[in-house]
Parts: structure tokens; C-alpha cells; sequence
């Protein structure tokens, strides 16, 4: 029997991870591409698409055989289900209707997320015993609120990029994920108890910040008279930090929920 945390099944994991990540580039170059620089590599995204299909079921089903405990079951679950799903809405033929593309993007960055996820918790560091907070029951309700509010501004900026509504409640989305994860990062950092979780939260802010500088960028480049290659490049790095900025708040819950156990009081 393999045990968790072997170094081929967290090597797996982690190129899963990066593939999918890869995927959402690709088709972000390929759907938002009205110039056609950079075609080239939107065509890879069917290839990818078919790799990363593969390779998650074949992730899945070592998954099923050597994992025990339910809830990681269930997430190998979620992400077959999201790789079919996501598979059936990429081949409706072209030209697709918004709803669809929008749902297909959407989908992509949910499923890079769980897949991050399954990478965090196949490594050896998980394997080992947590060091329990034994603080601030607050902090899981946080953590959950900064995962809604970064699942709505992703669902928010997929309907943007593809011409669904206007850039407003984008960009009062970004502030309020932005808030609520300097909110979140306030109350870990400056606990001395809340160590184990200092790690996730820091890379949480760094590409939260990088996702908003980014953001900026691409408004203001908007609106003067630049190269479309250089828009494109910033419309995939927009794309993947926020693809990012989702798969962190999620391993930032999952460690939470882990390292902040159900009934803790203050």
C-alpha cells in the first residue's frame, strides 16, 4: 500500500496543479485575442485541456485507493467532477455563448484551486501532527468570508473579461477582497499563536497585492494607446494571479479548518 505524503504522489499533485494553471493561460490568450499575437499558444490550450483531463483521473483514482479520510476522498471527488464538467462545456462549438465561456473560465479557476489544494495536503508537511490554535474561533468564520468574497470577485472579472457587465462592481469587488484579506493577514501575523498559519496567510496578501497592482495596470493601460501584445500579456497575468489569489484563500481555509478545531474557545 502507498502511503499519503510519497514523494511521486505530492510530485503529482503539484504538476497538476501547474498544468491546469498553464490551462487558464493558454485559454485566456486564446479567448481574449482579438489581435491575434500569442495564438499560437492559445491552440496549446486543447492539448493542455486533454493532458490535465487525463492526468486528473489517473491522480483521482490513486487518490481513492490510498486515502482514508472522507473529506480528502471528497475532494478528489470535486475535482473529477470539475474536469468532466469542464470538459463538456469546452467542446460546445464555437462561437460560444457568454454564459458558457463565462462558466467555463469560472470553472477553470475552481478547479485550480482544489487542485492546489490536493497538492497542499499530499505533502509530507501535512502528513505531520498540526499544531492546533487554541484562539480566536473567529478566525474560520474569516477565513470562509475571504474565500466567498474572492470565489464572487473571480465570478465578477470572468463576466468582465467576456463582455457580461461593465468594469464598477469589478473593481469594487477587488477593494473588498482586498480589505478582507489585510483583515484576515492583521489578525494572524500579529498573533504569536497563530504561527502555523503565518505561511499561507503571507502568500495569501503577496498575490492579492500583485492580483490589485495588476489590475490597476491593465485599467490604466485601458485607456492610451498601447501595443496588444503587452495588453494581452497583462490580460493572462490578470488571469492567472487571479486564479492564484482563489487557490490561496482556499488552502488558507483548508489550513484553518485544520489547525482551528471545531469548538475552540477563546
Amino acid at each position: 500500500m502507498i502511503s499519503l505524503g510519497t514523494p511521486w504522489l505530492r510530485r503529482c499533485a503539484v504538476l497538476l496543479a501547474a498544468a491546469s494553471l498553464f490551462c487558464i493561460i493558454a485559454g485566456d490568450a486564446f479567448t481574449s485575442n482579438e489581435e491575434r499575437p500569442f495564438y499560437s499558444l492559445g491552440q496549446t490550450h486543447l492539448l493542455a485541456a486533454a493532458f490535465v483531463g487525463i492526468f486528473t483521473i489517473g491522480l483521482v483514482v490513486c487518490l481513492l485507493l490510498v486515502e482514508r479520510r472522507p473529506w480528502m476522498r471528497r475532494l478528489a471527488w470535486i475535482a473529477l467532477a470539475a474536469v468532466i464538467v469542464e470538459s463538456l462545456l469546452g467542446f460546445i462549438t464555437v462561437p460560444q455563448p457568454p454564459g458558457v465561456r463565462v462558466a467555463h473560465a469560472l470553472l477553470a479557476q475552481l478547479f485550480f484551486a482544489v487542485t492546489a489544494a490536493l497538492a497542499v495536503c499530499t505533502s509530507r508537511a501535512w502528513a505531520q501532527i498540526p499544531e492546533h490554535v487554541r484562539r480566536w474561533r473567529l478566525l474560520r468564520t474569516l477565513a470562509m468570508l475571504t474565500a466567498a468574497v474572492a470565489l464572487l470577485q473571480a465570478a465578477l472579472g470572468v463576466a468582465f473579461r467576456h463582455g457580461v457587465m461593465d468594469v464598477t462592481l469589478h473593481a469594487l469587488g477587488a477593494l473588498v477582497v482586498a480589505i478582507v484579506v489585510v483583515v484576515l493577514a492583521m489578525l494572524v501575523l500579529h498573533r504569536p499563536e497563530h504561527q502555523p498559519l503565518r505561511p499561507a496567510v503571507v502568500t495569501l496578501l503577496v498575490v492579492t497585492a500583485v492580483q490589485v497592482f495588476l489590475g490597476l495596470a491593465l485599467f490604466s493601460i485601458s485607456f492610451g494607446d498601447f501595443d496588444p501584445e503587452a495588453v494581452i500579456i497583462m490580460t493572462m497575468l490578470h488571469a492567472a494571479a487571479a486564479a492564484l489569489t482563489l487557490a490561496a484563500t482556499l488552502v488558507t481555509v483548508v489550513l484553518v479548518s485544520r489547525n482551528v478545531p471545531t469548538g475552540v474557545n477563546r
